[in-house]
């Protein structure tokens, strides 16, 4: 009997095993915080949730959602990714996070289509966004093209400047988890992009300059994470709609695991949000089960 015990206590954990661990932690570091928190990973081809419902804001998130539509767009066309655009000064909303204003305030002007995608994602742009979604013909016409690359668990019917105009609007474009986290994978592996569109959006979501206290705390030497990060808007009772950060982590080796933490009608504060997103990637991450090693002459 104590040898089977003991060989019982040295059984090397499986992968779902780990996958259960890093899931059981994340639940009990998730009670008692003033916030509904849904998680959501991908790694070595098998899905993970926590809180895996389809009623979470997407907020800026969603700006990837419109860069893949309009890049599939003009990978269609041969569209060249540098072609110039022409904006109006009346497109470009003053009273809302962008950039962008800050370089074209009161002019029109023309601007690449690359560095429109850059200001939209990276740096997360609401005029850039809204830009973006009237080159791909409007939202209805977002939602197509994620329809069409097999995306489920989503709804998308809002702009930045419908959002803004009235903030409740934003609980309209929402998500599970899995999805975004399923939408990152696609980008990655499902082929909804050719060359050069995969690789400009991915390069774009590298160079992501938002949300460094988020997922980007908890990376690691030897990782890298391209990312799209969102934050909706304060309530007068002190509610945050929504503060949320999603992507691929690329491990040591080249392993990748696609994340997505959505944080929904928060009271916790904006540093507590990004606490909490930037533990549950640590717990992740701490229960990745590493490659196993090739023997020799293997």
């Amino acid at each position: 009997m104590k040898a089977i015990i003991l060989l019982l206590l040295f059984v090397p954990l499986t992968v779902s095993a780990v996958a259960q661990t890093a899931e059981s932690e994340i639940v009990r570091m998730l009670e008692g915080k003033d916030a509904e928190v849904g998680v959501a990973w991908i790694a070595d081809g098998k899905a993970h949730t926590v809180n895996n419902s389809d009623g979470y804001p997407l907020m800026s998130v969603f700006k990837l959602h419109g860069a893949v539509a309009v890049l599939r767009q003009m990978e269609r066309r041969g569209t060249p990714t540098d072609t110039l655009i022409a904006v109006k000064a009346s497109e470009m909303l003053e009273d809302t996070y962008s950039p962008m204003l800050k370089r074209y305030a009161g002019r029109d002007f023309t601007i690449r289509i690359d560095s429109l995608l850059r200001y939209s994602v990276a740096e997360s742009d609401n005029n850039a966004c809204d830009i973006i979604i009237r080159l791909a013909g409007g939202i209805g016409a977002v939602d197509a093209e994620m329809r069409a690359i097999g995306l489920t668990d989503y709804a998308l019917t809002e702009t930045e400047a419908t959002m803004h105009a009235d903030p409740m609007r934003s609980y309209n474009n929402r998500s599970t988890p899995l999805s975004v986290a399923e939408l990152f994978r696609k980008l990655y592996e499902g082929g909804i992009l050719g060359e050069p569109y995969a690789a400009l959006l991915k390069g774009i979501l590298l160079s992501t300059s938002t949300g460094p206290n988020k997922i980007k705390a908890a990376i690691a030497p030897g990782m890298t994470l391209a990312h799209k990060t969102g934050t909706g808007s304060t309530l007068p009772d002190g509610t945050m709609i929504a503060d949320n950060d999603a992507g691929v982590i690329t491990l040591p080796g080249g392993r990748r695991v696609y994340i997505a933490v959505l944080v929904k009608d928060t009271r916790l504060g904006s540093e507590g949000n990004a606490n909490v997103i930037a533990d549950v990637a640590r717990a992740i991450l701490k229960h990745q089960s590493p490659i196993p090693s090739r023997r020799k002459g293997a």
